[in-house]
C-alpha cells in the first residue's frame, strides 16, 4: 500500500506530461518518450524501496548489519550498493592490517642476526647454496627420509621440536668470498695491495664495548634456558668456579650438527689470499704482516656462540680450498682433548700444522676458554715461524649481552731470520676490547707498529692490511665422506640424526658413543 499523498502526486506527473506532450512538436517524441521511461524506472523505484519501521529502513544485503544503516535508505539503488560496497571493502582493510599486524610481530620474534653493510646479499646467496651439510644424507633411500619426517613430526614435542631447530634459525651467516675459482684466486693473489681505507671499519658484529656479539634473541633464550638445565646438574662446580667444561657432556639439544672438527678448518679461511702472497714475498717483514692478518682476521668469523659436537678419538674430517690447498683434522686424545690439523698449501707451496687443546672452564655468568696449542707456518725455502692461540672468553650467560671476546698474546717467532712479533689484545686505552696494539722486531730493534682490531682491520706503520668491509674469507668445503673411511665426521649417528631434527635419538646415539668411548679408555689404561 501507498500513502495518499504518494498517489495524489502521481496523478499530478501525469497531467503535466499530458500537457506538455501536446505543445511538444514532433521531432522531440523521442526524448520526450525517453525521459517518460526514466521517470517510470523511478516511480518503480520507489515503489521497491522496503517498508519504514520504528528503527528505520531494512537492510535487504545480510552482508551488512542493520544497526549501521538506521539513518539512510539502504535498497538496490546505486547510491546504497556503493555505500555497502564500501563499507565491506572497510573491513576487508581491517582483517589484511590485523594479518599484517600479527605477521610482524611473528617476524621480530624471529629475528635473526641482521647485517646492513654490502656483505648481506652474498651471504644469504651462500647460504641458500650451502647444501653440503646434507650431502650424507641424501645418499639414503628418499623414502627411507619421508618416513622419518612423518615420525618426526609424530613423535616430538613442541618443546623439542623448538630445541632440534636450533640451527635453523640461528645458522651462522657467512660472507665468503665469490672469486672463488683457482684463477681469480690467484689473480687476486698477484695484485694484493695494501689498502687505502682510513675509516674506522668494524664489523656489524661488533659490540660497542668490544667483541663479537649475538644479536639472536631467540637463540640468546633457548641458550640460557638450556643453561639453566645445566646448572640444576653441575650448580656446586659453576659456583665455585672449578669446573673444567672439556669433562661435562652437554646434551645435544644445546648442540649444532656440527663437529668440533670443521670449526678447526675454517681457521684458514683468509690463507688462499695471505699465505699464497707471502709464498710469493722475498722480504721476510712482510710475510710476517701477512701471516698475523691471515690469523687474526678470521676471528669474527670462527667464532660462534652455538657448542659443537666434541670429537670421538679417532675421528677425522679434510676439506679443500679452490686454490688447491687441502686441510685434514684428526682428534688424536680424549682426555686431554687434542686436535692435531695439517693444512698444505697449493703445490707444497707451504705446510700449517699445529694442534688445539683445550681447556674450559664456567663461572656464573661466563665462560673461558684456553687452548694450549701452538701453530707452525712453514714455507718451501726452510723459513718457519711459529706462534700460539690466544684465549676466548663468553660472557652474558644468563644476563648482560651475550658475546665473545678474544684476551691475551699472541706470539710470533722467526728464528732464521731473527725475527719476532707480539700482538697483545685489549690493550688500546679508551677503546673497545676488540682493539690490539703490538711491533715487529728485527734483531731486537722495532721495525714498525701493528694497530687495529679483530674485528675490524689491521694497520702496520698505519698502512691498512686488512679491513672487514674489503677482504671477504674463503669458504673451505669439506670432502664428501668416503665410504671406506669410517672415522669421518660425517658418518657419526648422533649428528645424522642431528641433521634431521631427531633429538631425542640423537641423544640416545651420543650417549652411546660416549659410553663406548669410557670403556676403551678403561681397556687402554695399564693394569696394576
Amino acid at each position: 500500500m501507498f500513502c495518499c499523498s504518494s498517489t495524489k502526486k502521481k496523478m499530478e506527473n501525469q497531467k503535466q506530461l499530458e500537457v506538455i506532450e501536446q505543445l511538444e512538436p514532433e521531432n522531440q517524441q523521442g526524448d520526450r518518450s525517453c525521459r517518460t521511461n526514466q521517470q517510470q524506472e523511478v516511480g518503480l523505484e520507489i515503489e521497491e524501496r522496503p517498508k519504514k519501521n520504528s528503527v528505520g529502513y531494512q537492510v535487504q544485503d545480510e552482508n551488512v548489519s542493520a544497526s549501521i544503516c538506521p539513518s539512510f535508505v539502504v535498497g538496490k539503488t546505486p547510491f546504497t550498493l556503493f555505500v555497502i560496497s564500501l563499507l565491506e571493502k572497510q573491513q576487508n582493510m581491517k582483517k589484511e592490517s590485523q594479518q599484517q599486524e600479527e605477521m610482524k610481530i611473528d617476524f621480530q620474534e624471529d629475528l635473526s642476526v641482521i647485517v646492513s653493510y654490502p656483505q648481506i646479499q652474498a651471504e644469504v646467496k651462500n647460504n641458500e647454496n650451502d647444501k653440503s651439510q646434507f650431502e650424507e644424507i641424501a645418499d639414503q633411500p628418499e623414502v627411507i627420509q619421508e618416513e622419518d619426517e612423518e615420525e618426526e613430526d609424530r613423535e616430538m614435542s613442541e618443546e623439542e621440536a623448538k630445541n632440534a631447530a636450533i640451527y635453523k634459525w640461528a645458522k651462522e651467516i657467512h660472507d665468503y668470498n665469490t672469486d672463488n675459482t683457482e684463477e681469480l684466486i690467484f689473480k687476486a693473489v698477484t695484485n694484493f695491495k695494501p689498502l687505502q681505507s682510513k675509516e674506522e671499519s668494524r664489523s656489524t658484529l661488533a659490540h660497542k664495548d668490544g667483541g663479537k656479539v649475538c644479536k639472536n634473541k631467540k637463540l640468546i633464550r633457548t641458550l640460557r634456558a638450556i643453561g639453566k638445565e645445566l646448572i640444576k646438574q653441575i650448580g656446586k662446580q659453576i659456583l665455585s668456579g672449578n669446573l673444567n667444561l672439556t669433562t661435562v657432556s652437554f646434551p645435544i639439544k644445546a648442540m649444532i650438527p656440527k663437529s668440533a672438527l670443521e670449526k678447526v678448518l675454517m681457521s684458514s679461511c683468509l690463507f688462499p689470499l695471505y699465505i699464497n702472497r707471502a709464498v710469493l714475498e722475498t722480504d721476510p717483514i712482510e710475510r710476517m704482516k701477512l701471516i698475523i692478518c691471515a690469523t687474526l682476521g678470521n676471528f669474527y668469523l670462527n667464532c660462534s656462540f652455538l657448542k659443537p659436537l666434541n670429537p670421538i678419538l679417532g675421528e677425522t674430517i679434510s676439506g679443500f680450498y679452490q686454490d688447491g690447498t687441502t686441510a685434514y683434522v684428526e682428534q688424536i686424545s680424549h682426555h686431554p682433548p687434542v686436535s692435531y690439523f695439517l693444512t698444505i698449501g697449493p703445490k707444497n707451496s707451504y705446510k700449517f700444522y699445529g694442534y688445539y687443546n683445550y681447556e674450559a672452564k664456567a663461572g656464573v655468568n661466563s665462560l673461558s676458554l684456553k687452548n694450549k696449542g701452538k701453530r707452525f707456518l712453514q714455507f718451501a725455502d726452510g723459513e718457519l715461524i711459529e706462534y700460539n692461540f690466544a684465549g676466548e672468553e663468553y660472557s652474558g650467560s644468563f644476563w648482560g649481552p651475550m658475546k665473545v671476546e678474544c684476551k691475551g698474546k699472541i706470539t710470533f717467532i722467526d728464528k732464521k731470520n731473527d725475527i719476532s712479533a707480539c700482538v697483545e689484545l685489549d690493550s688500546v686505552r679508551w677503546k673497545a676490547s676488540d682493539y690490539l696494539s703490538g711491533e715487529i722486531k728485527k734483531t731486537g730493534k722495532k721495525v714498525c707498529k701493528i694497530y687495529g682490531s679483530y674485528m675490524g682491520y689491521i694497520e702496520f706503520a698505519e698502512v691498512r692490511y686488512w679491513d672487514v668491509n674489503y677482504i671477504r674469507p674463503y669458504e673451505c668445503k669439506v670432502f664428501k665422506p668416503n665410504p671406506f673411511l669410517l672415522s669421518d665426521a660425517s658418518f657419526r649417528p648422533d649428528l645424522r640424526q642431528l641433521k634431521r631434527n631427531q633429538v631425542l635419538d640423537a641423544q640416545k646415539q651420543k650417549d652411546d658413543l660416549e659410553m663406548q668411548q669410557r670403556q676403551d679408555a678403561k681397556l687402554r689404561k695399564p693394569k696394576k
